[in-house]
């Protein structure tokens, strides 16, 4: 079951010049597919996604990437447990014990790494949905 979008993110995207648009749709519909609850809003001037506390924002600013920030809120919570996926697929960079990022340059990139990101999605959003 696919999470409701957002209508403040849907003008967001209406008016959403970048050269990689189609990868920013791309990744807006992994994170609505990534959990029933997942609440999308506008925060930080972009797309952020949102069960029991933020999971996910989309970096949209730089022309040449689109970038998937995947974290544990906004501030750093030394109480959350470690957050464990199986990056088998090595698209992840880790920032942090509670944060990692996956950038795409090209749609193509996006849509070779759809199936394997759209799981780390899924298993990153189970371990922040409590």
């Amino acid at each position: 079951m696919t999470a409701a979008p957002s209508p403040d993110v849907d003008a967001y995207f209406a008016e959403l010049e970048h050269p990689l648009r189609g990868a920013a749709v791309g990744l807006r519909g992994l994170l609505l597919d990534a959990h029933p609850d997942v609440v999308e809003s506008i925060k930080w001037k972009s797309p952020n996604y949102k069960l029991a506390d933020d999971f996910a924002t989309l970096n949209l600013r730089r022309p040449k990437a689109v970038q998937l920030v995947l974290h544990t809120g906004a501030k750093v919570k030394p109480a959350h447990p470690e957050v464990v996926v199986d990056d088998r697929s090595k698209l992840l960079t880790w920032r942090g014990p509670g944060r990692a990022v996956v950038s795409f340059a090209s749609l193509a990139e996006f849509e070779d790494a759809r199936g394997a990101l759209a799981e780390l999605v899924k298993a990153w959003a189970a371990q922040v949905e409590a």
